[in-house]
């Protein structure tokens, strides 16, 4: 099953970069990916075990459930519900300070293919190439929001 992970360093701390990349009040106002993106089944924030739904610009929705909730260091969820392409699906998000005033960020996702080897073999590669521009692509636009000031990490 690929993993596949980037990494770019944001000027601003640690915390408010876990905050902001998991509040879902936010979240439309940097990842331009998305068209939907909300909790479910009434929660208020993310924390394990919590639900959430988003649907790309495209209309391609997934339902993931948060596995683990660290403030401020990880997070991690796994589809339940998702793209038929999808047999199994999961992301993270990882935070680690560098310096005074910046933070190393890291997204990564780790996917397996339905239909077997026919899957490996003839969807992986696209599979994987259009997930490595959602990753440069998302880790840019979130980078971006908070050192425009778009986002305000003093909350």
């Amino acid at each position: 099953m690929p993993t596949l992970e980037g990494v770019l360093e944001v000027h601003a701390p640690q915390e408010a970069l876990f905050d902001l990349s998991q509040d879902y009040d936010q979240r439309l106002l940097w990842d331009k990916y998305l068209r939907v993106a909300r909790l479910e089944h009434g929660a208020e924030q993310a924390q394990k075990g919590v639900e959430a739904y988003c649907e790309s610009r495209k209309g391609i929705g997934m339902t993931v459930r948060y596995l683990t909730y660290h403030p401020p260091t990880q997070v991690a969820m796994e589809m339940t519900k998702g793209p038929w392409v999808f047999q199994k699906f999961s992301g993270s998000w990882r935070f680690k300070p560098v310096g005074n005033s910046s933070t190393h960020v890291y997204f990564r996702y780790h996917y397996k293919p339905k239909f077997g080897w026919m899957g490996k073999l003839l969807l992986q590669p696209f599979i994987s190439s259009l997930l490595r521009t959602d990753i440069k692509n998302r880790l840019r636009f979130f980078k971006e929001a908070v050192e425009s000031g778009i986002l305000d990490t003093k909350k």
